[in-house]
């Protein structure tokens, strides 16, 4: 008799607990977080506010793509493309040139031979030769125009009279700026620095001994007593004098101002004799 195929046996009640049932190790742990139902009243809220009103902008326009010829193997580029100054297309990933490789591309050459660095250089010291020219210039002009109000004895602005403060000094201390000794009772005066050294430049010489205005004379007298004139003789150079004050010796200081060396400092009058 032939073996004939047995039927599985049918597992029984407890079988299938067992079976439906995981061990506990076997149990997973990790299951993801149930969303919890969101509020209606809440939804609505958000809804309110993030509702965007649609733009009536435009679509920005597509940049046209580039069309490759298999055949000829050229390549036509997007309008986009940056180029060079002359017109040939830059390698990709490099940045359109700026204002100077626009005007002045590194491969030009200026006035035939010279490349870009050395025009620049040119340029540069141009500049700087043209700017140099200009300070001395404008240097030489605002010298001349205070040598102009200077009064000097053969200038406009020597003639006449002029007026500032009367001080006073010792002359027999040191030889003077003229290089010449005087005593307390000779009519003497120092001129300002300005007024000296402007004398000095007309003398054409560094040595203050050879100052045309050394051995000039002027007339002098304080302010309100015109009729108390008296005549001084150029020795000296006043450091500390504006351009139109007089340091006189103290001899003749008194004889001016009548009240001797009390008054320290007057106003007065002078003129070139």
């Amino acid at each position: 008799m032939a073996d004939q195929p047995v039927a599985p046996a049918r597992a029984s009640t407890l079988e299938m607990e067992r079976i439906r049932y995981d061990p506990e190790w076997e149990i997973p742990t990790n299951y993801p977080p149930r969303k919890k139902p969101e509020n209606p009243l809440l939804a609505k809220i958000k809804s309110t506010f993030t509702t965007t009103t649609p733009s009536t902008l435009p679509p920005p326009a597509a940049s046209a793509p580039a069309v490759v010829n298999i055949d000829s193997k050229e390549t036509s580029l997007p309008p986009s493309t940056s180029h060079s100054a002359n017109g040939v297309p830059l390698p990709p990933g490099k940045q359109h040139p700026g204002l100077l490789s626009r005007y002045l591309p590194p491969e030009k050459r200026c006035f035939g031979h010279l490349t870009r660095r050395a025009f620049l250089l040119l340029l540069l010291a141009i500049l700087f030769i043209l700017a140099l020219a200009l300070g001395l210039g404008l240097g030489l002009g605002l010298r001349h125009r205070q040598s102009e109000s200077i009064p000097l004895p053969w200038t406009s602005a020597g003639k006449g009279v002029q007026t500032g403060s009367l001080t006073f000094y010792d002359p027999s201390s040191a030889a003077g700026a003229c290089g010449w000794y005087s005593s307390d009772n000779d009519s003497v005066v120092a001129v300002s620095h300005a007024l000296f050294d402007a004398g000095l430049d007309a003398s054409g010489t560094k040595n203050s001994n050879g100052n045309v205005l050394c051995g000039r004379m002027i007339r002098v007298w304080e302010e309100g007593k015109e009729g108390d004139k008296k005549v001084v003789e150029v020795v000296d150079r006043c450091t500390g004098c504006e351009v139109r004050d007089l340091d006189l010796g103290d001899g003749v200081f008194g004889g001016v101002t009548g009240q001797g060396q009390d008054r320290g400092r007057v106003r007065g009058g002078w003129e070139w004799v």
